[in-house]
């Protein structure tokens, strides 16, 4: 029987195993169970060929995030549907009781999902952000209020992971971003777990959205120690206390402890 449950909700595939893939393998291997939700099936992500068609490459990455679910060790992924760069225009009440069928299905004690940045001021993230926020609140009329973590970095995190892998001589294609695009202020950050005895398991789901890393060569090819030294701690930002005990974080810490 699961001990508790931590269920992830963000905007594409790839953004749960960027953003929160070691602390969501360190749950699993607690004996929480772990729930992906994800809003698109990034079928506007990058493409192989031009030949190959929206439709068919929402298809490729949705069969991506499933393997980075299992990879992770998550007991279900959901793949909301939604359309791909368009969520800020989505019928949100529609999205919102969908989403928190979602919540109550799972109960779960944890949520992960983006901050009001949306980590690097993506319309897809911020409104996903709010999605969850709306249903958040939906639930906790209900008497369900979970804790919620925002994942992201701290400013410059990127631009010195850029930095790193350059100094190297190696590519840092990052799907064509600034890098001093991401992030909130260090300040802020209210968490940094230590992930690095699940950076291997991290390194396998992100390696699972294998489509996405011709876009993304920094990490298709990142150095073992430079892997270890920037994604091995992932940052959260603490926005809602929750009402339920988040005893597998516990029996997690010594492995996901403060970095």
């Amino acid at each position: 029987m699961s001990a508790g449950c931590v269920l992830a909700a963000f905007a594409h595939p790839d953004d749960e195993s960027l953003l929160a893939a070691g602390t969501l393998a360190g749950c699993a291997a607690a004996g929480a169970s772990v729930v992906l939700v994800c809003a698109t099936r990034g079928e506007l992500g990058a493409r192989g060929s031009r030949e190959e068609s929206p439709e068919a490459h929402g298809a490729l990455r949705e069969r991506e995030l499933r393997a980075a679910g299992e990879a992770l060790g998550a007991v279900a992924v959901e793949c909301l549907g939604l359309p791909d760069g368009q969520l800020a225009w989505v019928d949100r009440s529609m999205v919102e009781a969908r989403l928190a069928a979602s919540l109550r299905r799972w109960s779960p004690q944890v949520v992960l999902t983006f901050g009001p940045e949306g980590l690097y001021w993506h319309p897809d993230h911020i409104a996903v952000h709010e999605i969850v926020e709306a249903a958040l609140d939906i639930v906790a009329r209900e008497g369900l209020w979970p804790r919620l973590d925002y994942a992201t970095c701290p400013l410059g995190w990127m631009s010195e992971l850029v930095a790193a892998v350059g100094s190297r001589g190696l590519p840092t294609d990052f799907f064509g971003l600034s890098p001093e695009a991401f992030g909130v202020p260090e300040a802020s950050v209210t968490t940094v777990r230590d992930v690095r005895p699940f950076l291997a398991t991290k390194l396998r789901a992100l390696h699972s959205h294998r489509s996405q890393l011709r876009a993304c060569r920094l990490l298709e090819q990142i150095p073992e120690d430079i892997a270890e030294e920037f994604l091995g701690r992932e940052f959260f930002v603490a926005a809602r206390p929750g009402r339920s005990s988040c005893e597998f974080l516990e029996r997690a810490a010594p492995a996901l402890g403060a970095a």
